[in-house]
């Protein structure tokens, strides 16, 4: 077949490897690393812009700053490309691909399945009727430059209503004081917005596949990703920024599974085939607190596929259940190099690690991002545990340093004991934890 990625920032990558592994011809709309990409067979094309810098105005709005011109551009793309197979993962472009039936197999969450993503004030009020706890909104509003901070606190979370935006969290109100909020999120328009509490705890992510009402958990993970979503003086970086990603406890990873029974449930009477993640968070209080739903894989994916191309693309489908099945009694720690440049690629092929994202060929070398240089790492998934001959070869080789937080990596320490890995660190502070990885 050939298949048509329409995606985010690498939310695809070892999936289109199996594919073309497995004598598909892959595309798509990824287009910060041509070159990449070509070397793993995988075709970059650039009919489809991911990003319309231009006003509105100039054009007819579909969704989310999507032109309608769109719609002619991927009936272009299928013709000129003999697509076969469109699989869906970038939310705006549900509004495209929905927008007519292009007689071809499309698999994509639905219109209304993708606003719990997109409309965040929707998908709030969609967990609350779950029966899931949820932060308190502080204000509302229909245009976010006009943001009113004196009855906030100064701690405070600010979402957008509808526009499919970031998250970002306002660690010090007086910095609004300087420069508006619209200038620093870089968002011109007119927003409709909300603000939350900022519940203070312990961030969990559960992930799963939806498949028409079917569903299934894949991983779970503690991702401390706060950092990059904070306004300091600048707008958000990107996600993995200084990111903390580790393992939750049985205990933790249980409660955080049990919490989302019921939602998962409804959403799936909603429809639609797709990957997601729920984000909650563990209050200092011992429960849980609803934060998002990302109705799609996660930008820099890397995540080994546990199955063959087709197998997998037949599960995604079809048993939803069988991908989960993988996951069963794995686990697949992350770990986030970082403040680099050139990277050591072969490194990857060496010790068996699944291929990164986020890398072009520029003049014969492997350049981290040089497109946004907010995002100067990469996200590493492997398979058992974090292989730390990898980790200092890596960072032997290059400027790249493995990210642990506020952590003293002197104190870093791990041994494994029945084939599971125990981590121990101190803090700056002294504290002494241990916990599973």
């Amino acid at each position: 077949m050939n298949i048509l990625f329409t995606e985010m920032e690498y939310h695809n990558l070892q999936w289109q490897v199996k594919l073309v592994e497995e004598g598909h011809t892959v595309y798509t709309t990824q287009t910060g690393s041509p070159n990449y990409l070509k070397t793993l067979n995988i075709n970059s094309i650039s009919e489809i812009e991911y990003r319309v810098f231009t006003n509105p105005d100039n054009y007819t709005e579909l969704n989310n700053n999507l032109p309608l011109t769109h719609l002619d551009k991927l009936e272009q793309v299928i013709e000129k490309y003999k697509i076969d197979l469109i699989i869906n993962t970038w939310p705006t472009f549900n509004s495209i691909i929905h927008k007519k039936d292009f007689g071809i197999d499309i698999i994509s969450a639905n219109e209304t399945s993708i606003k719990l993503e997109t409309e965040k004030q929707f998908g709030k009020m969609f967990a609350e009727k779950c029966g899931m706890k949820v932060p308190k909104t502080l204000q509302t509003g229909k245009d976010h430059r006009e943001l009113n901070t004196e009855p906030l606190p100064n701690q405070f979370i600010l979402k957008p209503s509808e526009f499919w935006n970031s998250s970002t969290v306002i660690q010090d109100k007086k910095i609004l004081e300087h420069s508006s909020i619209g200038v620093l999120l870089g968002i011109p328009l007119a927003m409709k917005y909300f603000c939350e509490e900022h519940i203070k705890g312990y961030e969990t992510n559960i992930s799963y596949i939806m498949s028409e009402g079917k569903w299934s958990f894949t991983f779970s993970e503690h991702c401390d990703e706060s950092k990059s979503k904070q306004i300091n003086g600048e707008g958000p970086t990107a996600w993995f920024t200084d990111t903390i990603i580790e393992q939750l406890t049985p205990e933790i990873d249980k409660q955080v599974r049990d919490n989302v029974v019921e939602y998962l449930n409804q959403a799936g009477k909603l429809g639609g085939t797709y990957e997601g993640s729920i984000t909650q968070m563990l209050g200092e209080d011992g429960e849980l607190y609803f934060l998002e739903n990302n109705c799609r894989p996660y930008v820099q994916n890397t995540f080994p596929l546990p199955l063959g191309g087709n197998e997998y693309l037949d599960a995604f489908r079809n048993n939803p259940q069988k991908i989960g099945d993988c996951f069963v009694g794995k686990n697949f720690p992350k770990l986030v190099l970082q403040n680099g440049k050139e990277y050591p690629v072969h490194l990857h092929e060496k010790y068996g690690i699944p291929h990164p994202t986020n890398i072009e060929i520029i003049e014969d070398k492997y350049i981290v991002n040089p497109h946004n240089f907010s995002a100067n790492g990469v996200v590493v998934v492997f398979e058992d545990e974090i292989n730390m001959d990898f980790v200092n070869e890596v960072e032997k080789e290059s400027d790249f340093k493995a990210y642990w937080g506020n952590w003293d990596i002197k104190s870093y320490k791990y041994k494994s004991i029945n084939k599971k890995v125990f981590y121990q660190r101190t803090n700056k502070r002294g504290d002494n934890y241990v916990f599973m990885g």
